[in-house]
């Protein structure tokens, strides 16, 4: 797993954890809101109770009433009775009394029960007599006072349950507001940081994979940004001293290749042109062996030489010296002259060479000597893998991709995990014991600089017939002017 995503996943499993926090704190504020509940139903009974002291005035009224007319001890029991219990539900309000509306006003109601007690146990003693519709003005009073005052208790009863469930309300919505506005910043904290944190992680990554990349490819001049003292910081510099070791020795390698390639050059020159003149006899008559020697000396002189003009095209083409003269080129004559050359060849190996076009005039914008030289390392390449009693057979076609060429053997074809590494400097497909006059590996990386420097491409597929295909794609020319196969540009 990457660095980045050990962290991102960490990261959401916090998340995750202060997710179920959250929910484990609404579930408790829904639990409160619950209580809350349970608690407005006990006030509930205190406002009951509050109401059943307005039924016991009442009764107080109607028993003060009938014992007066009637002086008859079942009332004034029934009237003790109901002082009692009055004096009951009273001490349960004072006991849960909140506010200072609820405590003033069960102070004023113990004060009127006292009051009506008094004037009732005064009027009593007197021995005052009273009809069923008239009471006497202290105790009517007395009583009225009484009913007045249980009534506002009982409101103020009521105006404070309503407070405190409005209250517990209130407090519980906003502490649901609070959770969830936590739970977000929450979130969205943890978003930032992962960002944040990633972002410092991957970049670094990018770049040193990047820089990985460019060194794989050749491009020793390439640094990294080393400002910093974390970790990723003295990797970076460390990856550019070694880069920089790593170029030094590249370019002596360049350099070492070049000369020699260079100091090779005419010494290879003069040897090739004194036993051609051998092989003329110009000096003096030879027999049949020593002109063969001669012959085979020639031709490992003249593969000498192709290894050591390959070695300084790649050498131009690294230091970037490599010149091209683009112009339009009619592409089957070209061909056609450089088949011609291998034919020769061709059959002494017993090896047919074919041309294929669909048009015989086929342009495209190039450089003729360039991609000669391309066709004459696939055909080097052809003649050198396939059979005898087999064939080359080249096709020249258009396609909406631009001019294709194809160059088709019958060789032992190429693996496939080895198609894209055999274009690659001094790669050579491992196939037992190495062939006589195989080479050095370095004709299809021309090849492949060579076409790439035209913005084409080139690549090898499997014949169906058995060996190997090896395409490459030019653009069209873009004038109707044309050069001939023999001309130049």
């Amino acid at each position: 797993m990457k660095v980045s995503s050990k962290i991102i996943a960490g990261f959401l499993i916090l998340m995750l954890v202060g997710l179920v926090a959250l929910a484990n704190q609404l579930s408790v504020i829904h639990q409160m809101q619950a209580i809350n509940h349970d608690l407005s139903e006990i006030n509930m009974n205190l406002a009951s109770t509050a109401l059943r002291l307005q039924e016991l005035a009442s009764i107080v009224a109607e028993d003060s009433r009938k014992f007066l007319v009637t002086h008859d001890a079942i009332y004034e029991r029934q009237i003790a009775e109901i002082r009692q219990e009055f004096l009951g539900k009273l001490e349960i309000l004072e006991k849960t009394g909140r506010s200072k509306r609820e405590i003033a006003e069960n102070e004023k109601l113990r004060s009127a029960l006292t009051n009506y007690w008094d004037v009732f146990n005064r009027i009593k003693r007197q021995g005052r007599v009273s009809n069923r519709d008239y009471l006497p003005a202290d105790l009517s009073i007395a009583i009225d006072h009484l009913q007045a005052q249980t009534q506002v208790t009982y409101e103020a009863v009521k105006g404070s349950v309503k407070d405190q469930v409005t209250r517990a309300a209130d407090a519980s919505e906003k502490a649901v507001r609070i959770s969830w506005a936590a739970g977000i910043f929450s979130l969205i904290l943890g978003l930032v940081v992962a960002a944040v944190i990633v972002g410092s992680i991957n970049e670094p990554l990018r770049r040193l994979t990047q820089g990985t990349r460019a060194i794989a490819k050749g491009q020793f001049w390439h640094r990294l940004p080393a400002d910093g003292h974390d970790e990723f910081s003295e990797v970076a510099r460390d990856f550019n001293v070694m880069t920089e070791r790593l170029g030094e020795l590249d370019q002596m390698k360049k350099d070492f290749v070049s000369h020699v390639s260079h100091d090779l050059k005419a010494p290879l020159a003069s040897m090739r042109q004194i036993m051609h003149l051998l092989l003329q006899e110009i000096p003096g008559t030879l027999n049949d062996q020593q002109k063969n020697l001669l012959r085979l000396s020639y031709a490992s002189a003249e593969r000498l030489a192709a290894m050591v003009g390959n070695l300084l095209d790649v050498a131009r083409m690294e230091a970037g010296s490599m010149e091209y003269e683009m112009a339009p080129h009619n592409l089957v004559p070209v061909v056609e002259s450089v088949i011609e050359e291998f034919d020769v060849q061709a059959r002494q190996k017993g090896i047919r060479m074919r041309l294929e076009y669909d048009l015989r005039s086929v342009s495209a914008d190039c450089d003729r000597d360039r991609i000669v030289q391309v066709l004459g390392n696939l055909f080097e390449n052809g003649l050198k893998f396939s059979p005898s009693n087999s064939e080359i057979v080249t096709s020249v076609r258009t396609t909406s991709e631009g001019v294709l060429i194809s160059v088709s053997d019958s060789g032992p074809g190429v693996p496939d995990e080895q198609k894209d590494k055999i274009f690659l400097k001094f790669h050579q497909v491992k196939r037992g014991k190495k062939v006589a006059g195989q080479g050095v590996g370095l004709g299809l990386a021309i090849c492949k600089t060579i076409i790439e420097a035209h913005q084409g491409r080139i690549w090898v597929q499997d014949n169906p017939n058995g060996g190997s295909v090896f395409s490459f794609v030019l653009r069209p020319a873009a004038s109707e002017e044309v050069l001939q196969c023999g001309q130049t540009a």
